[in-house]
């Protein structure tokens, strides 16, 4: 036998052995960006912890790098620079404040519109009340003279998933309920806008503290409605 058959090459069981062994070169990259991603989580996290409990003005990004293990080479890599991290914190706060507020209660089309509206609306106010949801929109208010990222995450990722909650309600309820030409999208920002007059504004600039009077929210919900609802009836006269 020659020496050739001797050293033929590896066997086809070998080479797909070999297939299966992980690329070292990958499993470094890999590593690397999910080292990556775990420290900008951390700095969202340590931001939006920071921001929620001393305000944007007095935001203090050097003591989130610290608190994270980043850089600052890290903040301009991912977040550009100090404001884009206070909006992605922001943005964060937001999307967790609207998974809070759950939505997943289905109400039946049976239940009368202004029931239907009470409940929606008045789980909306009450949620804006809270704490968290209060110390929010002052970051924003307080990030609004700087660069608009902070606030267009907020508006985005808060504001605007509740007024499109409110829109759907209504929406499939056309022609049962309410007109089928009812621009819902306007009528759901108005509805929002008008829950947060009185008690939330004096609550967001701490004239009034918790907890709330639950009667006055169910009396901000029920002046709401019988200003908003002749527009909704669905025989309206013109």
């Amino acid at each position: 036998m020659s020496d050739t058959a001797h050293h033929a090459g590896p066997s086809p069981a070998h080479e797909q052995e070999v297939q299966r062994q992980p690329n070292p070169h990958v499993l470094r990259a890999s590593a690397k960006i999910q080292a990556a991603a775990s420290r900008c989580e951390a700095m969202i996290d340590h931001a939006r912890t920071q921001i929620m409990a001393v305000g944007v003005d007095r935001f203090n990004v050097n003591e989130v790098l610290r608190q994270a293990g980043g850089s600052k080479a890290t903040l301009a890599k991912y977040f550009g620079d100090r404001t884009g991290l206070i909006a992605a914190a922001i943005g964060a706060e937001a999307r967790s404040a609207m998974a809070a507020l759950s939505f997943n209660t289905v109400l039946p089309h049976s239940l009368p519109l202004r029931e239907a509206l009470e409940r929606t609306l008045g789980g909306v106010l009450r949620f804006y009340l809270t704490p968290g949801a209060l110390s929010l929109y002052r970051a924003v208010i307080g990030a609004a003279n700087g660069d608009p990222r902070g606030a267009a995450a907020f508006y985005h990722e808060g504001h605007a998933v509740v007024v499109r909650t409110i829109a759907n309600l209504l929406e499939e309820r056309k022609g049962q309920d309410v007109p089928a030409d009812l621009d819902t999208q306007n009528v759901a920002d108005q509805l929002v806008h008008v829950i947060r007059a009185g008690l939330y504004e004096r609550a967001l600039i701490g004239i009034d503290q918790p907890p709330f009077d639950e009667s006055e929210i169910s009396a901000t919900i029920a002046t709401t409605l019988n200003l908003i609802m002749p527009g909704l009836a669905l025989h309206a006269d013109p």
